[in-house]
């Protein structure tokens, strides 16, 4: 294995392409996505479980939808299908800021998620797992950066336009910044890489199979095992980002607060990403794996049992500990366990699993929310369910790979 400073050197403009798709995906990601929320319901009237349902609905669709289009990423020119993503993401950002009606919201949340959180972040991750073989924990880690990244700067950024300008003109100037910046971005980072990499080569009987269909892992026992962990995590992520400003104005913490704690969560997600690529490379993702869940378990019982301002802070650093290691971490296992040849494929599929948790998450806490639930007995129920998770990840050992 290179040296971390030579393998940037080398590579510098590859893993500059995989930060800027995960930094702009952000535009997409509930985190983001939620500062829109009360400005949202107030424009169409809309109640907690009413916004959360055409969130779910439009996150569903998504999350059905991404297979089909993530697998291309194995058999599409890596340029053209790049450029391809990033104006579906522009065109849900527009429409969206013209909506006048609930029909064009749920319109755009399909666009942002699908194009956004889904498709953004998956060409980027799924690129350092197929270009990467020794140093692919540390190819990961390093274009996941963009995550934490976005959620350090872009919440704080978002807030101010929306507070000067308004919520449309947000959406429009996000549209605008894909055009002028990722565009000419994403050109000149693929100019000089090899053809290997950007165009696609022809695969196995089988794995052609599996690329046509990629449900087809769904009838393998390694998918039963990991799924798991990767629909807890984006169910509690969203749930938790969607009502962020809500659970802060019930325990009096200001919204700038709460905002600011983002930074403190992406710095913790960044700094957890950057240990976990090492360590993978050291001691592979499988052994790794079921001890991803442990912190968050931790960061729901601080949110349970406290409700000082420094809590969400602190939460959210054990959270992030379990979304930035953990995601070095699962996405290495995908590589591991079902190979690279149709990374695509397979990632799209658990990218599938984790959107449709994006969806159920929100309308879930907003159903309980709406039923007269505190936020301390959803924290507490949602610990639970994550320490039962934990528990089945351990199966992972058995596996024969």
């Amino acid at each position: 294995m290179q040296s971390f400073w030579s393998f940037l050197r080398a590579n510098k403009y590859l893993l500059l392409f995989g930060i800027v798709l995960t930094y702009f995906s952000s535009f997409g990601q509930t985190f983001l996505i939620s500062l829109y929320i009360p400005e949202l319901g107030k424009a169409f009237d809309l109640s907690n479980t009413g916004l959360s349902s055409l969130y779910a609905v439009a996150t569903m669709a998504s999350a059905f939808t991404l297979p089909w289009l993530g697998r291309l990423v194995d058999t599409q020119p890596l340029r053209r299908f790049s450029f391809g993503v990033i104006g579906g993401l522009m065109l849900a950002c527009v429409i969206l800021s013209v909506a006048f009606h609930p029909g064009l919201v749920l319109l755009g949340f399909f666009g942002l998620r699908l194009f956004g959180q889904g498709l953004m972040s998956h060409t980027s991750i799924s690129t350092m797992a197929r270009a990467f073989v020794k140093d692919r924990g540390k190819a990961i880690s390093i274009a996941t950066l963009g995550h934490p990244l976005g959620e350090a700067t872009l919440p704080l950024l978002i807030s101010f336009v929306i507070g000067a300008w308004g919520w449309r003109m947000g959406l429009r100037l996000s549209a605008l910044s894909l055009l002028v910046l990722v565009v000419p971005l994403i050109f000149l980072l693929l100019r000089n890489q090899s053809k290997e990499l950007l165009l696609p080569s022809s695969l196995e009987k089988e794995t052609a199979q599996t690329s046509k269909n990629p449900l087809r892992i769904l009838t393998q026992s390694s998918f039963w095992i990991i799924a798991p962990a990767v629909f807890i995590l984006g169910f509690m992520n969203t749930a938790i980002f969607f009502f962020q400003i809500k659970l802060g104005n019930s325990r009096g913490w200001e919204p700038s607060w709460v905002a600011a704690s983002l930074s403190i969560y992406a710095l913790a997600s960044a700094l957890s990403m950057m240990s976990a690529g090492p360590l993978v490379d050291r001691l592979s993702a499988r052994k790794l794996f079921p001890f991803m869940l442990i912190p968050y378990v931790m960061g729901l019982l601080v949110l349970a049992f406290f409700s000082h301002p420094i809590a969400y802070p602190a939460a959210l650093v054990l959270i992030a500990m379990s979304n930035g290691g953990g995601g070095t971490i699962k996405n290495a296992l995908f590589a591991e366990v079902f190979g690279t040849e149709i990374i695509g494929s397979v990632r799209s599929v658990f990218h599938m699993v984790m959107v449709f948790s994006t969806a159920l998450g929100p309308i879930s806490f907003g159903v309980l929310l709406d039923s007269g639930w505190s936020y301390e007995s959803v924290f507490l129920l949602s610990a639970g369910l994550v320490l039962v998770i934990l528990v089945w990840s351990f199966f992972i050992k058995r596996l024969r790979v």
